[in-house]
């Protein structure tokens, strides 16, 4: 596969003429690159270059070093290893996409669907059918997550298109998370992303408060590697949770997260007496599913800042159609 590149501009103005700044500077601190992506960018000849007002027709290379003038443009291509993609192999299948653009991708899961290929699921997962649809597309990107979804959940993914991209969320993501929740218990990566979403969930049961918080630590059961629960030797885990409608022995729920425990909501909402309509793990003695045959959960809703044009996103997923038919 050959290298791509994402292309940076940024021109230096100032209010007093004789002001100048290095090509490094502006690396580093405007367009926030990173020491490793700014070695790669030096290992090409047109890496860094510079565009000045009285040479218009003509960019030269420049160095770290070398000094920008009031007017000068700099280019900065941040350079793909395509080569190195690893081994997904692309697929055609449904792919929901709600928003697209130069940098992120983000698509709708549907649930019951894996976000990485595994030996059970080796060409249909959403990342195989994302790299199938940017090869149908003449786009040529390495698969890079930002975030993650359990099998069961559906909702909102995002993919990175670039390296740029990828490493500018990675720091967003850290900047907004609490510390604590930098590392699982498991050594699973949290989603850390969970206090800018909101989840929708079906649970079962008839609610006495139409809103609380949950604040209960989470654990792995000693005695199983996949079931968590609430327990004084857990790590803190916060849900905040409002009934949006009340139906006969079951309620839709929109629910906001302050850290992002391996299956908190699940955990947190079987604790306190309403497990999700169709979770095996945490809700097995519910009567009735009402046809649901995986846990009820969407996440329906993300906000964030477009990494590299610092634009506010804002996206809202539809449901899907197991939990919709039981909402209309």
């Amino acid at each position: 596969m050959e290298n791509s590149y994402r292309e940076l501009r940024y021109t230096y103005i100032t209010n007093s003429p004789d002001d100048t700044v290095t090509a490094g500077e502006i690396m580093r601190h405007i367009l926030k690159l990173s020491s490793r992506e700014i070695s790669r960018c030096k290992q090409f000849e047109d890496g860094v270059m510079c565009r000045r007002p009285d040479e218009i027709n003509r960019i030269v290379p420049v160095r770290l070093i070398d000094s920008l003038f009031p007017g000068d443009e700099l280019i900065v291509r941040v350079y793909e290893d395509n080569d190195n993609a690893g081994d997904i192999v692309p697929a055609d299948g449904p792919l929901d996409i709600a928003y697209e653009d130069e940098d992120l991708i983000i698509v709708n899961k549907p649930g019951e669907m894996v976000v990485h290929p595994s030996y059970a699921h080796y060409k249909d997962s959403l990342s195989n059918y994302l790299l199938g649809y940017f090869i149908r597309s003449g786009q040529r990107h390495v698969i890079r997550t930002v975030g993650r979804l359990d099998r069961e959940t559906s909702g909102l993914v995002i993919f990175a298109k670039n390296r740029h991209a990828a490493a500018l969320m990675a720091q967003q993501i850290k900047t907004n998370d609490d510390k604590e929740n930098a590392q699982d218990s498991l050594g699973d990566e949290p989603d850390n992303m969970s206090r800018r979403k909101e989840y929708l969930a079906l649970c079962s049961g008839v609610f006495d408060k139409t809103h609380d918080t949950i604040d209960a630590p989470i654990r792995r059961r000693p005695d199983e590697r996949m079931i968590r629960e609430v327990h004084p030797e857990g790590k803190r885990a916060v849900t905040h949770y409002e009934v949006v409608h009340q139906y006969e022995d079951y309620a839709l729920v929109r629910l906001r997260l302050d850290t992002g425990r391996t299956h908190q909501i699940r955990v947190h909402m079987a604790y306190i007496g309403h497990p999700l309509l169709g979770d095996n793990f945490y809700g097995k003695e519910i009567p009735d599913d009402h046809g649901m045959t995986r846990a009820a959960l969407h996440a329906g809703y993300i906000e964030f800042m477009q990494p590299i044009t610092g634009e506010k996103i804002v996206i809202n997923a539809r449901m899907p159609e197991d939990m919709q038919k039981l909402t209309s």
